[in-house]
């Protein structure tokens, strides 16, 4: 379970995705197609937008499950950093610095770094590393002479 670490965060809240089940932090995205718009989707090794950790459990025992109802997100601002356990590859300290990939939407994978959406700052243990989420896609730092 990724879980924050240091800095701060705040609660903002989304529509969650209908029939989809959640654990509480699962880390999570917004989804951008025509079938649900919007709405918060597990977060992936693919994705290159990650929002924050959904403060909520969903079960398809759930009564409104098959709806888009609102839900708790957990968002960090730019440098709040999460403890983030490792699923793929083994963590050392040549990890520091490196943008690496999301395994799934509870681990990380430190020896993938395809898309970067975390940046690590610390080792904890080789099953364990401290990142901040990457929230600088696509954007460019500008050449100054």
């Amino acid at each position: 379970m990724i879980k924050p670490y240091r800095g701060h965060f705040h609660t903002e809240w989304f529509p969650k995705t209908a029939s989809t089940a959640y654990n509480y932090n699962d880390m999570v995205t917004i989804l951008s197609t025509s079938a649900g718009v919007g709405t918060l989707k597990l977060a992936a090794a693919t994705d290159t937008r990650l929002i924050g950790l959904i403060q909520q459990k969903v079960a398809s025992t759930d009564a409104d499950f098959a709806s888009a109802t609102m839900v708790p997100v957990l968002v960090g601002d730019a440098d709040a950093e999460y403890l983030f356990p490792v699923g793929a590859g083994s963590a050392a300290t040549t990890n520091i610095g490196e943008h690496i990939d999301l395994k799934d939407e509870d681990e990380v994978d430190v020896s993938a770094y395809t898309i970067g959406q975390i940046l690590v700052t610390k080792i904890i243990s080789t099953a364990k590393v401290v990142g901040k989420i990457n929230k600088g896609f696509g954007k460019e730092i500008p050449a100054t002479a």
